[in-house]
């Protein structure tokens, strides 16, 4: 298949040389040097009628998140903790996969991010929230690696990743005006 180059096979890599000597694509490595590594990068933008502060409230606590995320069964996290800096849990998807998850970055009402990881995947989330009128927007950031096997998993995931967090968002602005109602 293909065209004849008239090359011979490429010969094996001698001690502490490498085996093809031309260069690869941006995020691909020598086989003797790494898994593949995959990413991408996903955003989404959501306005609520919640206050900055109620929205990053309510957000920031993973005790929350199995009643807005849309992928997520449960999460294992102390019930009287209160979300900090370096907050650790772990989580139950609705695929069976188990996350441990911690949180990297803590300015009350303003920015909240948190890293996962689980097996060869890791997947980084960055929320902003911004007042605007009444309400406030919440701006996410994030992205989804993957290396080896699992980076198939992380470009697929990440693909859908800006629909589902946008989604995900406001059906949690959704329950958190009802909150305030009750």
């Amino acid at each position: 298949m293909g065209p004849h180059l008239r090359r011979g096979a490429a010969r094996a890599a001698g001690r502490r040389r490498r085996a093809d000597p031309v260069a690869l694509r941006r995020g691909l490595r020598a086989a003797h040097r790494g898994a593949v590594l995959s990413t991408r990068r996903f955003t989404a933008s959501v306005e609520l009628g919640a206050t900055p502060e109620e929205a990053f409230t309510y957000l920031v606590d993973p005790r929350n998140r199995p009643r807005w995320q849309s992928s997520l069964l449960s999460v294992d996290v102390p019930a009287d903790e209160e979300p900090h800096l370096g907050q650790a849990w772990s989580e139950l998807t609705a695929v069976g996969v188990r996350p441990h998850l911690v949180v990297t970055e803590f300015v009350p009402f303003r920015v909240w991010a948190e890293s996962g990881t689980w097996r060869g995947v890791r997947a980084d989330l960055r929320l902003r929230f911004t007042a605007r009128g009444a309400g406030c927007r919440v701006q996410a950031e994030g992205e989804v690696s993957g290396s080896g096997l699992y980076a198939v998993a992380a470009l697929s995931s990440g693909l859908v990743a800006g629909r589902a967090i946008g989604a995900d968002l406001r059906k949690a602005g959704r329950l958190i005006e009802e909150r305030r109602d009750e």
